[in-house]
């Protein structure tokens, strides 16, 4: 089943032909386009096809497409316009990851997941076991380290002596 996504696409390919090596249309991007991207109004939301289930947007009219990077067309394809994303970070003060998701949003989703992460009790547990055992292995390691060098020291200490001693017989 061809829905009407995959139409306007089709049709866009026929009357404009490919995006592919156009500029990018976003402002400021000096990258070359992948493909078309919606920049105006969504008329339509749906499914991609029937054997795919992402949830899409599109608009009837050619005008509301331009030829867009994979970042920037993922980035409007995530909700939002070239200034804000869908949860109001600034786009020029957070900017996008690769996949033209807002860093803003990923950060958010990364401080939730820790917050959560941390009030789970088996979490907690493993990981004060892991920092008992860190923090003994650093312990050892010091104990090494100032042993190795107390023993080069008194090394050189009786080095220095015997020499001294040396020198100081005809």
């Amino acid at each position: 089943m061809t829905t009407g996504y995959r139409i306007m696409h089709e049709m866009l390919r026929r009357e404009f032909g490919s995006a592919v090596g156009r500029p990018c249309a976003a402002p400021g991007c000096r990258r070359l386009a992948d493909g078309w991207g919606l920049v105006g109004e969504a008329s339509h939301f749906g499914e991609k096809g029937a054997d795919e289930s992402k949830i899409v947007r599109w608009s009837n009219d050619p005008n509301d497409y331009a030829p867009l990077c994979y970042s920037h067309n993922a980035q409007l394809d995530h909700g939002g316009d070239w200034l804000m994303c869908p949860r109001g970070h600034v786009r020029i003060t957070w900017g996008a990851d690769p996949d033209g998701g807002c860093r803003g949003c990923r950060r958010e989703r990364l401080r939730e997941h820790k917050r959560r992460r941390r009030a789970d009790p088996e979490y907690r547990a493993r990981e004060n076991a892991l920092n008992r055992e860190r923090r003994a292995r650093r312990r050892a390691a010091d104990h090494r380290a100032a042993s190795a060098a107390l023993s080069r020291s008194s090394e050189q200490h009786d080095t220095g002596q015997t020499a001294m001693t040396k020198g100081n017989h005809p």
